[in-house]
């Protein structure tokens, strides 16, 4: 019985845990959190949200109520299934099983919110410069709790910090 316990139990941590080695564990977004996000960026019907792990849809949510579109990539299968079930009746809400980095962002994003461990934060400025470059199109950034180096802060909320990409110049 201890075996299929200790089993049971090592499943889990390496399901949920191994997300790490590719952003940041499952942390939920608090309900003051989500306050901070809709003082920090006005959300509405003309925006797309895409939300870097996606956990269990509280962001995706939440830019649906504001009537944006709301796009989730999520890595954790668990998470996955626990935001689709959370979001199922919400048409403007989409969630994705994949890893981000190996997928190309949405033509229609307008702002990217992710809570992403600071060490990714290089690699991401770059995916993000690359996104905008490619469209034409400024994106927003919203990041929970770590700095963009070199990238210039437009707002700051608590621990939410606002961040635009503007395309370069050839």
């Amino acid at each position: 019985m201890f075996e299929i316990v200790l089993y049971i139990v090592g499943f889990l941590i390496v399901s949920f845990g191994f997300v790490v080695f590719f952003g940041a564990p499952y942390v939920p977004t608090l309900k003051s959190q989500l306050i901070d996000i809709t003082e920090i960026y006005s959300l509405g019907e003309t925006e797309v949200l895409i939300d870097i792990g996606s956990g269990d849809g509280i962001v995706l949510r939440e830019a649906a109520k504001h009537g944006a579109r709301a796009i989730g990539y999520e890595l954790s299968p668990w998470m996955f299934v626990i935001s689709k079930l959370l979001c199922r009746r919400d048409k403007n809400i989409t969630i994705h099983l994949r890893n981000f980095w190996n997928t190309e962002l949405p033509n229609e994003a307008t702002i990217v919110y992710t809570f992403l461990n600071g060490r990714y934060m290089p690699r991401l400025q770059e995916k993000l410069q690359q996104h905008v470059n490619k469209t034409g199109k400024q994106l927003h950034f919203i990041s929970y709790g770590f700095e963009m180096p070199g990238q210039k802060l437009v707002k700051k909320q608590r621990a939410m910090r606002l961040y635009r990409f503007t395309p370069l110049q050839s």
